[in-house]
């Protein structure tokens, strides 16, 4: 590996593209261009704090741009292989060529800007039999709370009492 103290900063911006569609990661971009690991470490702490440097924006879009549409077409090529290989059915040429398929996804995904995980939240709901036990065990619960009630209240006779013989106050 040549050691290299200068880079430019079309050099800086194509290692940004590449290191976004890596997924952010350091150790795969540093062997893809042969930089040092620490280099690019302290490189993408900066980007990660403070975004790239504003003179290398215009030329981040344009790498990104070159990147997304030659990802595309080695996409296409590889769906176009995959499509010629499967009356033949051989699995493992059909799972090497899907892998990259679904790795160029990723990467134009990433370069572009898009999310690479989908989340799926599903919910299952009680069956209408669940739903009557509920229901009636809730409703068997509150009448028996309501008759526990009414046998603890104690009914009580109102009694009005006499004025007790306290002198009234001199006016």
């Amino acid at each position: 590996m040549a050691s290299r103290t200068g880079w430019t900063d079309e050099a800086k911006a194509q290692i940004y593209v590449q290191w976004v569609a890596n997924d952010r990661n350091v150790r795969k971009t540093s062997r893809e261009f042969g930089i040092p690991h620490g280099t690019l470490r302290y490189w993408t702490k900066e980007w990660e704090e403070s975004g790239p440097p504003a003179e290398l924006n215009d030329i981040i879009a344009n790498d990104a741009y070159e990147f997304v549409h030659h990802a595309n077409r080695v996409r296409e090529q590889a769906m176009l292989k995959l499509e010629e290989l499967i009356p033949q059915a051989e699995s493992k040429q059909l799972s090497a060529i899907a892998t990259v398929v679904g790795i160029m996804d990723d990467k134009i995904r990433l370069a572009s800007g898009l999310a690479t995980k989908r989340t799926e939240n599903t919910y299952v709901l009680p069956s209408q039999s669940d739903v009557k036990e509920l229901m009636g065990a809730f409703v068997e619960g509150l009448v028996g709370s309501a008759i526990d009630r009414a046998n603890e209240v104690i009914d009580v006779e109102v009694v009005e009492q006499p004025e007790l013989g306290l002198p009234k106050p001199k006016e």
